[in-house]
């Protein structure tokens, strides 16, 4: 699924904190890893410090992939680029038919020259591959046990654009043996008005909104428990973002798996927004997949 995985690095540690999760990923999908900075074009020192740089985590992460369990031989390339950062990962994702990148989306380096939000928020608007957006560092359980991503929780908003991100739940499951959560939060009726007869009608059209989202979800669930895979069902009311960020929080998930647009509803929110919300206020890892249009 993700044959080859891209790490944009700048020398920092801020940047290499997305590496466990790289390697885990290359390791349970079999998959080649790239490792590539970019310099500035006018500076030789600077080519030079990035090459042994990258030599040097190149050396670190095969002996890391060991640990991971991954195949003997497993491919690890390293390459500095010169250039603008942003401009120089979209080429090299091009290039190389990257499958997968996986970057750091918050905080600027400490050594090193890149605004990483910067960078990774231009890369993510401009590319239709998936991006994992790491924004802090692995939990210290997951790297002892070597295991960082088994509870995947996967928003949907009832349309066939935001299913798009089915197909990578269940290849993350598959590979690492993980629960998926399906989730849906629908558009309550509020009690704007007064009088018992609009509590009632929005009592019924509560309920009656609640009952086709356990429906939907419920279908959506069906062929991952056919393939055997472990799923829970949840369905919430009020505002998208907060349901999903206040979920994930609460029930400790390892990755949040989204679409960057879609509608639904009466209310028809873009599920491109609530996607952006997440990104913005959650703290865990977020698997972003540029939705095709229908």
């Amino acid at each position: 699924m993700y044959e080859r995985i891209l790490v944009p690095l700048d020398g920092s540690s801020a940047a290499e904190m997305v590496l466990p999760y790289a390697e885990e990923m290359v390791s349970k999908f079999n998959s080649e890893l790239c490792l590539v900075s970019v310099a500035e074009p006018t500076s030789a020192e600077s080519d030079h410090l990035f090459r042994t740089y990258l030599q040097a985590i190149h050396d670190k992460v095969r002996t890391a992939l060991k640990d991971w369990g991954a195949k003997p031989g497993t491919p690890v390339n390293v390459e500095v680029r010169f250039g603008k950062p942003a401009d120089e990962i979209l080429t090299y994702v091009a290039d190389k038919n990257i499958s997968l990148l996986v970057m750091a989306s918050r905080g600027r380096s400490g050594e090193g020259p890149w605004l990483l939000g910067n960078i990774a928020s231009k890369v993510l608007r401009a590319t239709t591959k998936p991006v994992l957006l790491v924004r802090k560092e692995a939990p210290a359980e997951g790297l002892q046990r070597k295991r960082l991503i088994k509870k995947i929780l996967v928003p949907l908003d009832g349309s066939k654009v935001a299913e798009q991100i089915v197909p990578h739940a269940e290849g993350l499951a598959t590979a690492m043996g993980g629960e998926v959560i399906l989730f849906q939060a629908y558009e309550s009726l509020g009690r704007m008005l007064s009088g018992e007869g609009f509590r009632v009608m929005s009592e019924e059209v509560n309920k009656r909104r609640e009952e086709e989202a356990k429906a939907y979800i419920k279908s959506i669930a069906k062929p991952f428990r056919e393939k055997g895979l472990t799923v829970l069902e949840v369905v919430a009311s009020r505002d998208a973002a907060e349901e999903i960020l206040g979920y994930a929080e609460s029930s400790v998930v390892d990755i949040i798996t989204m679409s960057t647009h879609g509608r639904s509803g009466i209310k028809r929110w873009v599920f491109g927004s609530v996607t952006d919300k997440v990104l913005h206020a959650g703290d865990m890892p977020v698997l972003v997949v540029r939705a095709a249009e229908q």
